[in-house]
């Protein structure tokens, strides 16, 4: 069979990958260059740790009042807009207790193979930046790990495979030297890992192109439209015919699929990100920073800073104020390392991160569009959840069965 995939991000890459293995025919179709959407941006981290709805009880107030914070890590602003006044209706519904235990199940059970796919990627021949430390999560006092010691007690009873260590600031530092002294309280999760999400997507680049997939980059699709039992896939000088379309296109996805009535509840969600040379002893883990909410990840060359969380947007425009404030935070939690006074604030980055109310993400046919899959909407968790995604994928496509596992994420009854 021929498959399209549209969208050469993590999950559609990962996508590619999994079809070829299954001798599938398969062609991405990426806009842009490979690495550079809202994939390459994040912090590139595997958290089956953190793999949780952001449709909680408590989060659609919590995001209000931060709503007009030019510093806040999560802000939810008003706008009289039909669609988006319908998505933040369908998100207060999702954060009601009964739907976001739901959705923590969900999502536990998608990543049952995450690490192991990670694995095969790199016993495959991809060649990718991946460390394997785990988690470490920094707070100012004891209070400021309330949200994470929840989480842990939520997750363990539903059969959850890591762990928890809660240390104190003492202990954190004995761990990792990099810790500042105003760290008082910490905890370190054991499966954890980060990637440079850059080096992965290059890697899946340079792996699938030598197991024949090929990728078509700087190349527009201009439409998609069923012709007959196969579509037909318009781009920017001709047009594919394949038995297959698979869209993996983000916050983007609506654009395409709107012409063919398909409209979902993604919106986009600002989230910034800056790359840090510094000076002084980096950290040996990804940290979380838990007042302010910061991701660090470091590299064998640099330190990534990400953070935020913006609803609604739909713009990648970079205010310096909100990178500068990122590498400002830091300095409260580390004092073995500090940025280089060289660093360029202005090489700061913006994504869109494609968020669903129910904050799971959609995988599965359209129904009444055989051969039409959707691979989008995975928030802050694209690089954790996108082997899995595409291991489902390939499944349904491949075998025309939808594995149990993918049952909470078909798009009935969700859009």
């Amino acid at each position: 069979m021929t498959v399209a995939v549209i969208g050469g991000g993590i999950v559609g890459m990962s996508t590619a990958w999994s079809l070829r293995r299954r001798g599938e025919d398969v062609t991405v179709i990426e806009s842009g260059s490979i690495g550079h959407s809202a994939s390459g941006v994040n912090a590139g981290w595997i958290t089956p740790s953190l793999s949780t709805p952001l449709a909680s009880p408590g989060i659609v107030g919590l995001g209000v009042r931060h709503a007009f914070d030019p510093n806040g890590a999560l802000s939810i602003r008003p706008r009289l807009d039909t669609d988006w006044i319908r998505w933040l209706w369908k998100f207060a519904r999702a954060s009601r207790p009964s739907a976001y235990e739901s959705g923590v199940r969900a999502l536990l059970e998608l990543n049952t193979r995450t690490l192991d796919l990670f694995d095969e990627f790199h016993q495959d021949g991809v060649d990718f930046e991946m460390h394997s430390a785990g988690l470490l999560a920094l707070a100012r006092s004891a209070d400021g790990l309330n949200w994470f010691t929840q989480l842990f007690d939520h997750l363990l009873p539903m059969g959850f495979p890591g762990s928890v260590e809660y240390l104190s600031g003492d202990e954190a530092r004995e761990r990792d030297p990099a810790v500042g002294a105003g760290v008082h309280a910490a905890a370190h999760t054991s499966i954890d890992r980060h990637v440079d999400p850059e080096s992965l997507l290059r890697g899946l680049h340079k792996r699938i192109t030598e197991m024949g997939v090929t990728v078509l980059q700087h190349t527009s699709v201009q439409s998609v439209a069923p012709g007959g039992a196969r579509w037909s896939v318009r781009i920017t000088d001709r047009s594919l015919d394949v038995d297959h379309v698979v869209v993996a296109l983000g916050a983007a996805t609506n654009a395409l699929l709107a012409p063919l009535g398909v409209r979902l509840p993604i919106v986009g969600a600002k989230g910034y990100s800056i790359d840090v040379k510094g000076v002084g002893t980096p950290p040996r883990h990804a940290l979380y920073l838990m007042e302010p909410k910061l991701g660090l990840s470091p590299y064998h060359d640099a330190i990534r800073i990400a953070g935020a969380f913006e609803l609604p947007s739909r713009n990648e425009r970079v205010p310096e104020r909100r990178i500068r404030l990122l590498v400002d935070q830091v300095r409260h939690y580390l004092t073995e390392w500090g940025a280089d006074v060289g660093s360029d604030i202005g090489a700061g980055k913006a994504g869109l991160r494609p968020a669903t109310p129910d904050s799971l993400p959609f995988i599965g046919p359209v129904p009444g569009r055989r051969g039409l899959y959707i691979a989008a909407g995975h928030g802050m968790l694209g690089v954790t959840l996108a082997p899995a995604t595409a291991e489902g994928i390939a499944d349904m496509v491949t075998t025309g069965h939808i594995p149990e596992s993918m049952l909470p994420f078909q798009l009935a009854g969700r859009t």
